[in-house]
């Protein structure tokens, strides 16, 4: 900065600094530099009004000019700042270090942009953006150094802030999808380099949902939370452990073999697995993992992060709580999968689901008295697709609630045609997925299709396995409630595979037991099966309940459900599952003989 006059006009210096213009007049600094005072009037009008500290010191480093916002962070008086330094108003190390600064700045004869911390006698800590200088006189010697400095401590914690944001998660501090994206590709040009191999484990809880259905949001976080500190601490110091949100967790080890990356997926499988107290509450979860390798699986994040979830997704179906290699098969299990998800989703539209109707039959009688209806699946190119397979991917992928709501309404639709037919009346029983029965509109959305399509609500019946029911109790009865108030009947699914509290089946708003064909199957041979299944029947007895066997499929079977005193039979022996006109027919056919 130069100070000159010419043709009695004043020349004005124009500091700028983030796009701030600072205006000092020449002749108000000439006169501070050479005099050592400063009009006062004329500095407020010039530089009294910015937020920005604006001074000037002279080689000595005394302030010979400081506007008010420069004093404001000096802790002084504008005229107490007047020929005063920087130690006499500063901590020792403080000053020192804009002194040093200062010094390097004046012997370099350059203007410069640079960040420094001032830390007042207050001991608060500013980080300022400084633009300082070197200061002459109208002979070219350097007489001081000017200076303009910006309060930038909150947008530089800002900054900070939302840097962390972009490369970690917020809820368990742990490094998020951008920060794995960058490590891994780092490790795999070191791992490509030496020969190694790298391992990515994709971690994913096990009806974790459940969780948050039940407990609430506060809850499942807590739980993350606690999760996250468990997993970081099992983690080597060269390893990392990464959210991808939700409760999708992503590990990605280096310098491993296959044996230890077995032993160490189990050892995370074991950390999950150990009881958290949560608010009161003590959780215990499980979680599923999906093994990629590195180059042998994949040689990006994108590749491997899909090949360890189609992996995981495999463990999931093998029972849970596991951990599983990809492998070719799965590679194209996978891709079946999502054939069968982007298949599905066209399903409703061109007419490719059909329902097929296995008919009840009275265990004392041979009567029928009810039917199930059961969703089948046929596409042009991949077949004919079981539910087993269909049924899970629409769950998955969220198709499983229109897709339900389809059935019911065609089944409920079918059921109206059959007894405007003037067939004998029977109870039509229709699945529920967990999904859908967790669903908050489903009964009201029950009870709008049986007004629409005008079928009293004695002839329906919804069926839940028995897990469903299980997975959050006191809400399964909330809403086995809701469909008893519309006249609906509840009927437990596959009973006897899952673990039922008798205290919640006494509160489940049922009147029937599906003891499932598991059982049934070897009932003639295995003596477990057979008590099983006699403890059944005799405790839904004793609670006033129905039971139902099916997977039915020989005499001797029938014989030992009969004796037994079940009520209720469905399986192969009598029927397979029938089109709707194949059911009319059969029903013509039976009923005469039946009678």
């Amino acid at each position: 900065m130069r100070f000159e006059r010419g043709a009695d006009l004043l020349v004005w210096s124009l500091l700028v600094l983030n796009g701030v213009v600072v205006s000092l007049l020449s002749e108000v600094l000439r006169r501070a530099l050479r005099r050592g005072d400063v009009d006062r009037n004329l500095l407020t009008s010039v530089v009294g009004g910015t937020s920005d500290a604006i001074y000037v010191k002279d080689l000595d480093g005394r302030y010979l000019l400081a506007n008010g916002a420069a004093a404001g962070y000096l802790g002084r008086s504008q005229a107490e700042v007047l020929g005063r330094d920087d130690l006499a108003m500063l901590p020792v190390e403080t000053a020192l270090a804009i002194t040093k600064l200062d010094g390097d700045i004046i012997a370099s004869g350059r203007t410069q942009t640079q960040e420094e911390f001032l830390v007042n006698e207050a001991g608060e800590r500013i980080l300022f953006q400084s633009t300082k200088g070197p200061v002459y006189d109208a002979s070219g010697a350097v007489v001081g150094l000017f200076g303009v400095s910006r309060d930038i401590t909150k947008s530089k914690l800002a900054e900070e802030r939302i840097q962390y944001l972009a490369h970690y998660d917020v809820l368990t501090g742990l490094p998020n999808r951008v920060q794995l994206d960058e490590r891994i590709q780092h490790a795999i040009a070191q791992a490509a380099e030496g020969g190694q191999k790298l391992a990515l484990l994709f971690l994913d809880l096990d009806h974790f949902k459940d969780i948050n259905d039940s407990l609430g949001h506060s809850v499942g976080d807590a739980l993350l939370m606690a999760l996250a500190r468990r997993l970081r601490a099992i983690m080597r110091a060269d390893d990392m452990v990464a959210r991808l949100g939700g409760d999708e967790f992503v590990f990605l080890l280096q310098g491993v073999d296959v044996a230890g990356l077995a032993q160490t997926a189990q050892r995370i499988l074991d950390v999950v697995e150990e009881t958290f107290s949560i608010e009161q509450h003590e959780l215990t979860v499980s979680g599923s993992i999906g093994i990629a390798l590195y180059p042998d699986d994949s040689g990006d994040l994108e590749g491997l992060v899909k090949c360890a979830d189609a992996a995981m997704y495999r463990a999931k179906q093998n029972g849970r709580n596991r951990y599983c290699f990809f492998t070719a098969e799965i590679e194209a299990l996978a891709v079946r999968r999502m054939q069968v998800v982007s298949a599905l989703r066209h399903a409703l539209e061109q007419h490719q689901l059909t329902i097929h109707y296995q008919p009840q039959f009275s265990a004392r009688d041979g009567r029928i008295i009810g039917a199930e209806a059961l969703l089948r699946w046929h596409h042009p190119s991949l077949g004919q697709v079981s539910p087993e397979e269909f049924i899970p991917a629409a769950e998955d992928s969220g198709l499983i609630v229109p897709i339900g709501e389809w059935v019911l309404r065609h089944a409920v639709r079918q059921m109206r045609a059959w007894l405007d037919e003037g067939m004998t009346p029977f109870v039509l029983a229709v699945n529920l997925s967990t999904v859908q029965f967790r669903h908050p509109n489903l009964p009201a959305m029950v009870a709008a299709i049986l007004a629409e399509e005008q079928l009293p609500a004695q002839y329906l019946e919804l069926e839940l396995t028995e897990s469903g029911a299980m997975h959050d109790p006191p809400a399964a009865i909330a809403v086995m409630d809701q469909l008893h108030e519309h006249g609906v009947r509840m009927a437990i699914d596959d009973f006897g595979i899952a673990y039922s509290s008798l205290s919640y089946l006494k509160k489940f708003k049922v009147y029937k037991l599906k003891i499932d064909q598991s059982f049934v199957r070897d009932i003639s041979a295995d003596p477990e099966d057979r008590a099983i299944v006699t403890a059944i029947i005799a405790m839904a007895r004793g609670l006033g309940l129905r039971t139902i066997a099916e997977g039915v499929e020989t005499q001797a079977q029938l014989d030992f459900l009969r004796e037994h005193g079940c009520d209720e039979i469905q399986g192969y022996y009598y029927s397979k599952p029938l089109t709707a006109e194949q059911f009319g027919r059969f029903v013509q056919e039976v009923e005469p003989c039946a009678a």
